[in-house]
């Protein structure tokens, strides 16, 4: 029986069975939290378990043993993510029920037809622009999705097809990982900034910064571009079948009051999370102030019922399991000893600048794997000191290395925007998976001595 298990699965039960023999046979709380919390990673990247089985199991474990105090396990439930992630969801459902999706894919459908290719740039475009205005990704992705899921249907792209896969990937993809290039993009970055501002007293500067990572960023963008391009086949082919609401005479009637409504709060929504720095208002908190003046009936988006009908909320399981990992790691130490370990073993020395860079970036990318995107700071900016002495750099230059590395995404439960965008749009797991080893593999072996190049020709190393 077990031969004829998928080798995910395999996978997933031999490590559970590791995590369970660890806690019985050690009473090491790191260790214990450790074979947890890669029995729960390795749930999660397989998904041999339904996401709300595993994240209660994790919870279940870690009470267990005793691992925490309780307020540190279900920290999840508290963080500003869970709620950004409520409220990204209950945004991303009223733009599919109230038609506004479909309506600004009509738009979208004039400049690109049916034309795979011609959608993917739009889209991959369109990410990139609301990278430079919005400082979350998660706020991005769920604007992007609803849309693409409509305009996928208006191009007459099954659910299921090479090309409604590949637009789902695009969307989600193109508003996250090329948007590294942007100071204020993603909360990865912006929690490593401040953390090095407040333990180094050093400041970053928007300029500065977009110029340090932009070959990396172009070499991601141009690498996913190909990837999503060639996924999708021959990407011009006419759709078999043109759907209805292509085929009618009359255009459906456009900016009815639901998605006026909503349109108008999408705005002022993007506008403030676009100046969060001048107001200070979290982007949480803006997205779940929409969301609750969208479940208000009288707004005409939802009806009373909608939480029981419209909105399934079992992914936020997921993120506050994520969260709860790196909130219980950091409280045992775990982190920190992986790293006291790790480092000296990561051999910086002066005067090999290209090895530096590639080891520092591998074990960023390995600790955000470990945790979360949003944590691995945390943890890393702490030991930028250490790392810098070591391999005779400026803090700053290390704390680029950091970023490069948290950003270089190799399996999608790593960044709670993909795991929204998967629970949005059902984008299958697999295929984005692939896509993100395939641009993590290239973007990492052409992009690390691009970086090292140009990093000495401005003369940061």
């Amino acid at each position: 029986m077990i031969a004829h298990l998928p080798a995910s699965k395999l996978l997933a039960m031999t490590a559970a069975l590791l995590a369970l023999g660890t806690i019985i046979v050690t009473s090491d709380p790191a260790l214990r939290v450790l074979a947890i919390a890669c029995a729960g990673i390795a749930s999660f990247a397989t998904r041999s378990l339904p996401d709300t089985v595993t994240a209660l199991a994790i919870f279940l474990a870690f009470i267990a043993i005793d691992a925490a105090p309780q307020a540190t396990i279900f920290s999840g439930f508290a963080s500003s993510g869970f709620w950004l992630l409520v409220g990204g969801l209950i945004i991303g459902s009223a733009i599919t029920v109230s038609g506004l999706g479909d309506q600004i894919a009509r738009l979208i459908f004039a400049f690109t037809g049916t034309s795979y290719r011609r959608a993917v740039l739009f889209l991959s475009l369109g990410g990139l622009l609301l990278g430079a205005c919005v400082p979350s990704a998660i706020p991005r992705v769920i604007v992007m999705m609803p849309i693409t899921l409509a305009l996928a249907a208006r191009m007459s792209f099954g659910v299921g097809t090479r090309q409604h896969t590949g637009l789902l990937m695009t969307a989600a993809l193109m508003t996250l990982i090329p948007t590294y290039a942007f100071l204020t993009a993603n909360l990865p970055t912006i929690v490593e900034v401040g953390i090095i501002e407040i333990l180094y007293d050093i400041q970053f500067t928007y300029g500065a910064y977009f110029i340090q990572n932009a070959p990396i960023n172009v070499l991601r963008f141009v690498v996913l571009l190909v990837l999503l391009l060639a996924w999708g086949g021959s990407p011009d082919i006419q759709p078999a079948v043109i759907p209805a609401a292509q085929a009618d005479d009359e255009p459906a009637p456009l900016w009815t009051q639901a998605p006026r409504r909503l349109s108008w709060l999408l705005a002022i929504a993007i506008c403030l999370w676009a100046t969060d720095t001048l107001h200070g208002i979290a982007p949480a908190w803006i997205t779940l102030a929409v969301a609750l003046v969208l479940l208000v009936p009288a707004t005409g988006v939802f009806t009373a019922q909608a939480m029981k009908s419209d909105i399934d909320l079992s992914i936020g399981f997921l993120i506050a399991a994520v969260f709860s990992i790196g909130a219980v790691m950091t409280d045992v130490g775990l982190s920190h000893r992986i790293a006291e370990i790790v480092v000296p073993m990561l051999r910086l020395t002066p005067d090999t600048d290209l090895w530096n860079l590639t080891v520092i970036t591998l074990f960023s990318s390995g600790l955000s794997h470990l945790t979360i995107a949003p944590a691995t700071p945390i943890v890393l900016a702490p030991l930028a000191a250490a790392m810098a002495q070591a391999a005779d750099w400026p803090i700053e230059a290390v704390a680029m290395a950091h970023n490069i590395g948290i950003s270089t995404t190799i399996l999608p439960y790593q960044s709670p925007p993909l795991l929204i965008g998967i629970a949005i749009a059902a984008i299958p797991v697999g295929p984005l998976t692939r896509i993100c080893v395939l641009s993590a593999f290239f973007s990492t072996v052409l992009g690390l001595p691009l970086t090292f190049a140009w990093w000495g020709a401005i003369g940061l190393i």
